[in-house]
């Protein structure tokens, strides 16, 4: 089964909104993680989850399309896909969009990721040096044959 010209269009134009309102949870969530407002991360995971479940259908359907007409269910798929159907040709500028803003809302998520990874270090770190644990001591050998830290345990706090 072909889709229709306008099924198509509507659902490019569908994903377009929702990744642009995903890339505005995403500057969102940025901000919260830079000023460590934990506290609204919730809401704005829920609202994430909703748009990329709506994007997940959309593609599920692509994907079905493409499996039916005997095409790779990737992007290069999804071009030959549109380019064969004479109807469908002219929704290549829509898609080629709708690639370049998911690419930006992708990198936009690694930028978060990596403000997530390196809070969880820091944290981690300060979880050590309260515990007494010295990452920064190199491994040396004890008495037994085993590495171990090279530096003795200094709890700073006992409980």
């Amino acid at each position: 089964m072909n889709p229709s010209p306008d099924l198509v269009s509507s659902m490019l134009t569908e994903d377009s909104n929702h990744i642009d309102q995903l890339r505005q949870l995403l500057t969102r969530e940025r901000e919260a993680l830079e000023k460590r407002e934990h506290t609204s991360l919730a809401d704005l995971i829920d609202a994430k989850n909703q748009h990329l479940a709506a994007l997940g259908e959309h593609a599920l359907q692509r994907q079905n399309w493409l499996r039916a007409a005997n095409l790779p269910c990737d992007h290069q798929g999804w071009q030959r896909w549109l380019s064969q159907n004479p109807t469908l040709k002219a929704q290549m500028p829509a898609w080629e969009t709708l690639a370049e803003q998911f690419r930006a809302c992708r990198e936009q998520n690694e930028v978060n990721g990596k403000i997530i990874s390196r809070a969880q270090h820091t944290l981690g770190q300060l979880f050590n040096l309260l515990r007494g644990q010295d990452n920064s001591a190199p491994d040396l050998y004890n008495a037994r044959g085993r590495t171990g830290s090279g530096g003795g345990s200094q709890t700073l706090v006992k409980a």
